[in-house]
């Protein structure tokens, strides 16, 4: 077997043209779909950060009945049980409590619908990097009376720092929740849909605003990545007992989870196409070498070689030049994934204002995940064994005496 390794390796380099075209083949077709792949889920892994880090988490504990009905009604009582046991878990990066539930916002002038969220400041801070959108004033300090407020409900309600900012709504049990807060800080959030609703106060003022002392609606967990997520659930659940539910970020961000779905869908046709496209390219090439290869191949037999010895030859010369085409797809793709990686693509203008419109960051990210490499390199592999089958037919086809004529 080692003969036929190393006729094929010299059969190579024998026509370097013919060879270096069909790597070349291999070569763009790998190159592209890396670099697709990448950008493909780059953008839905940042899509998909994004939304958790400022609403739900990548996991989140909540009152059985609050996902249906958002009221501070269904909340929780602290348990220090379950926060140790999520402290000890080592898929666990971060976790914070946060208290969410709706008021009027109003300065006695004008008055606008707004999201509360009652937060611990330093751990949300370390799972939404919130005090980075802080563009005027200061971040919020646990026991701070002050409240940060998203830029375009500032600008609707015409408040600035130091000005005092009315809640109205419904506390625990239908008490009333009202109170006056100082603006400390405005919020330049980058999704716009948030910046027009969003209010943010330090936890215990926002226990003492609904009246639900020692409570809390959900808890918010973070992993490193969305691969996590499953085996982070498995190992907490067992803990979640009483009225209390885990969920996945895509339990409760369904409308996001459905738009990814939907482009993976559409991605994936996108791929098959020009899977199809570099499988035709790598045909055409392999039908022109084996046309310029026909005299060879019947010199080759009349000289008495065995058909099923050149077509372990040719099988092996393919599988070189794949490899060969697949590592160098791989040396050209790594380094433009990699500072897209480092650079992500900043958009402007329409495309700027529909991710916003959407409730996404407007930047197009890439990813380096593993599969991003590999799932390409797999696929035009097999796409590159199947279609050398065709050569395999052409020298079971081939006839002496028309081989000698060409």
């Amino acid at each position: 077997m080692e003969t036929y390794f190393k006729i094929a390796w010299r059969n190579l380099w024998r026509n370097k043209r013919r060879s270096l075209i069909t790597i070349a083949s291999v070569f763009f077709g790998v190159f592209f779909a890396v670099f697709m792949s990448s950008l493909q889920i780059g953008t839905f892994e940042n899509m998909v950060e994004n939304m958790v880090r400022f609403s739900s988490g990548y996991i989140q504990i909540q009152n059985e009945k609050f996902k249906d009905n958002p009221s501070v009604n269904n909340s929780f009582i602290d348990d220090a049980e379950l926060q140790g046991l999520i402290e000890n878990n080592k898929l666990i990066t971060q976790y914070t409590q946060r208290i969410e539930s709706f008021a009027l916002a109003s300065t006695g002038e004008k008055s606008y619908g707004a999201v509360i969220f009652g937060i611990i400041p330093e751990m949300e801070d370390n799972i939404s990097h919130l005090s980075k959108w802080v563009s005027n004033g200061d971040y919020i300090k646990t026991g701070s009376n002050g409240v940060l407020i998203g830029k375009e409900l500032a600008s609707n309600l015409k408040l600035n720092i130091n000005d005092t900012l009315i809640l109205l709504g419904q506390g625990y049990h239908g008490s009333t929740a009202a109170g006056k807060y100082p603006v400390t800080g405005i919020l330049n959030l980058p999704i716009q849909e948030m910046s027009k609703q969003m209010i943010y106060m330090d936890i215990n003022n926002s226990r003492e605003l609904f009246s639900m002392s020692g409570r809390s609606t959900s808890m918010v967990l973070m992993v490193e990545s969305a691969d996590d997520v499953q085996p982070a659930i498995e190992q907490i659940k067992p803990e979640v007992t009483g009225k209390l539910k885990i969920y996945a970020w895509n339990e409760i961000l369904r409308e996001l989870n459905n738009l990814v779905e939907g482009k993976l869908a559409s991605g994936k046709i996108v791929k098959g196409i020009l899977f199809m496209v570099i499988g035709f390219g790598i045909w055409g090439t392999i039908i022109m070498l084996m046309a310029e290869r026909k005299r060879e191949l019947g010199i080759m037999i009349a000289l008495g070689v065995k058909k099923l010895r050149m077509i372990r030859i040719i099988a092996i010369e393919s599988f070189f030049i794949g490899i060969l085409g697949i590592i160098i797809g791989f040396i050209g793709s790594f380094p433009l994934v990699m500072y897209f990686y480092h650079n992500p693509i900043i958009v402007s203008g329409k495309i700027k204002q529909t991710y916003e419109q959407m409730g996404f960051e407007p930047v197009i990210k890439f990813s380096i995940r593993p599969d991003v490499f590999i799932s390409p390199a797999i696929t035009i592999f097999i796409l590159f064994s199947i279609i050398t089958l065709y050569a395999v037919w052409y020298i079971f086809k081939l006839k002496t005496a028309d081989a000698l004529r060409a």
